[in-house]
């Protein structure tokens, strides 16, 4: 927790190095209990707290099992939901690529807890999630040209 309230600092150097022991912290916590913790933050810190946690939050959802992760999604995605009508873009757009995250782990299983979401939104989810997989699979065929023959 302090280390995500560190990110309200007035020192860009602090609020840097908070960063990144958010990131070590999200890479290293058992990734099950580290989403348990960061939930309730994200639903209800304010900015630039929340921004953290989301970030975090998604730095974790890129290591965890599918599994785990649909089991937490009904924690995780109403926090998500409400970072993406956030009054600050930062937030809108971390809650966006934690979605991603999510969407790259679970794929359409992620789409029935989206109900809520306006067509603008949705449309804009559906976009960042193409390119993601652009990105993916560019990268990836690079080295593995026979999968595209």
């Amino acid at each position: 927790m302090k280390t995500l309230e560190a990110h309200k600092d007035s020192h860009k150097e602090v609020v840097r190095a908070a960063e990144e022991a958010a990131s070590t912290l999200a890479g290293s916590i058992h990734p099950e209990q580290c989403i348990k913790v960061l939930c309730p933050i994200v639903q209800t810190a304010d900015y630039p707290i929340n921004l953290a946690a989301i970030k975090m939050q998604t730095k974790v959802i890129e290591r965890i099992a599918k599994d785990s992760l649909l089991q937490l999604l009904p924690d995780i995605i109403p926090g998500l939901l409400q970072g993406y009508d956030n009054t600050e873009s930062s937030v809108r757009k971390a809650s966006v690529f934690c979605l991603v995250a999510i969407y790259a782990v679970i794929g359409e299983e992620l789409k029935p807890h989206l109900a809520q979401l306006t067509g603008s939104k949705m449309k804009l989810l559906n976009l960042y999630i193409k390119r993601a997989q652009t990105t993916n699979s560019n990268s990836s065929s690079s080295s593995d040209v026979s999968s595209h023959s």
